[in-house]
């Protein structure tokens, strides 16, 4: 959904959004980490103030991740609040050195927002970035593939050093 800047008032404006998980995705054209399987929720706040403009935002979905240990896929569900601050301002002003405080603000480069975009930023930051499918997950054997959380895999457990330092274990220093 695009939001018209000329259309927040000065009481702001209050906007729920349900967008399809596919439709968001579209949006980072395949580059993502994770997929959307269900609808995402959003409640968004939008305050206007010299042209520039505050978001405040809950957002409600369930995305879908591959366990960066045992490589299974699982859904986790993600609920956050957000604000966003977004500024008029030229793609020249996003070339110069950045500053602490320059790091929580966008930049407006057109006469609207687009509620999709904001949504899509919010759930890659709420990503987690080495998804687990449980906490105790205890991965593949790195010998054989076996996944260890349905089993103890068969590989001999008393060859532990690595082949490139078979060497170094008869190495003794005088």
């Amino acid at each position: 959904m695009k939001i018209k800047i000329e259309d927040i008032t000065d009481n702001g404006l209050s906007v729920d959004v349900s967008e399809e998980g596919n439709k968001i995705e579209a949006i980072a054209g395949g580059k993502l980490d994770f997929s959307i399987p269900s609808p995402v929720d959003a409640h968004l706040e939008f305050t206007k103030t010299d042209g520039n403009v505050y978001v405040a935002g809950d957002l409600k979905a369930k995305i879908r991740l591959n366990c960066s240990r045992c490589l299974k896929e699982f859904e986790e569900p993600l609920t956050t609040s957000f604000t966003d601050f977004f500024v008029r301002g030229s793609e020249k002003e996003k070339e110069k050195e950045l500053r602490q405080e320059d790091l929580e603000v966008n930049y407006l480069t057109g006469p609207e927002l687009d509620t999709d975009e904001i949504i899509l930023g919010q759930l890659s930051l709420e990503a987690p970035m080495k998804p687990l499918c449980s906490p105790d997950c205890k991965g593949l054997c790195p010998k054989c593939g076996a996944d260890l959380n349905l089993s103890e895999c068969k590989c001999p457990k008393d060859e532990k050093t690595d082949s490139r330092f078979a060497r170094l274990r008869d190495f003794k220093v005088k």
